[in-house]
């Protein structure tokens, strides 16, 4: 039998900042102004996010949580690249209120599963979401596995 509406519980993917970046002077949505591999990714996947209740929650060099629908100014690169600090030599402010951010979203809704992009050290900064969610999805061998990973989960 078909799904009824409401009983599919809604997913969740987190991504962080990614090194390659559009450059274009004007503000981006920055689904857009990130332009790495799984953002690619998502880009493609994008209509069929709301019909799969699959919300995407972005995580910023600045350590802010952002839609992808959120306008992103254009910041240079510090040196030759946007390759940033281990967010960990941040502000453990920042890193509380980051946390805080991404929990009460998360208690927001109740999500079926989580899939996090992350690099590491982005990766230690998220709160402990095994409570909120029966499924995490997050360690992976290298970028071509997750990326596979990735597509299979949003068309699934």
């Amino acid at each position: 039998g078909r799904l009824q509406v409401g009983e599919r519980m809604p997913k969740l993917l987190i991504l962080g900042p990614s090194y390659r970046r559009n450059p274009s002077p004007e503000p981006l949505p920055a689904i857009e102004r990130y332009d790495g591999l799984f953002y690619r990714i998502v880009r493609k996947y994008i209509d069929k996010l709301k019909e799969k209740d699959v919300d995407v929650f972005i995580i910023t060099e600045d350590l802010d949580v952002v839609t992808p629908e959120t306008k992103l100014p254009y910041k240079p690169p510090v040196g030759e690249s946007w390759k940033t600090l281990p967010p960990i030599e941040k502000d453990p402010e920042k890193i509380k209120l980051l946390r805080i951010q991404i929990l009460k979203l998360i208690e927001r809704r109740r999500y079926e599963e989580i899939f996090i992009v992350l690099n590491k050290y982005y990766q230690e900064l998220l709160p402990d979401l095994t409570v909120y969610t029966k499924k995490i999805i997050v360690s992976f061998k290298g970028i071509g596995p997750k990326a596979q990973a990735l597509k299979q989960w949003l068309s699934g």
